[in-house]
């Protein structure tokens, strides 16, 4: 799925958006070894805002083009058992979302 064109195919229906990105790598590699959702993300599947293959430049400029005024939740996806990095990864992912001027 491309996430600017669905935002702009869907923009009038847009209540909120939920941010979360992806590192390609990891995730081609956990989709080989047919694990559960949780050990994926153990395994650094999710990974801070701009560091994955999610092109946020793009939605920016996206939802400023379709005048997007609602919520956007920032996600930052962990084993429950394993969060120790949570706050330093999601403390990321808005330093480079503002970055971009979100």
């Amino acid at each position: 799925m491309g996430p600017v064109q669905w935002l702009r195919d869907c923009a009038k229906r847009l209540d909120y958006i939920h941010f979360k990105d992806i590192n390609l790598d990891k995730y081609q590699q956990v989709m080989t070894e047919c694990i559960r959702f949780f050990d994926a993300c153990g395994k650094g599947v999710m990974c801070p805002i701009g560091q994955g293959i999610i092109d946020y430049k793009s939605i920016n400029r996206l939802l400023k083009e379709i005048d997007y005024h609602g919520y956007i939740t920032v996600e930052q996806e962990r084993d429950p058992g394993n969060c120790d990095s949570s706050l330093r990864d999601v403390s990321q992912s808005f330093a480079y979302l503002k970055s971009i001027g979100f």
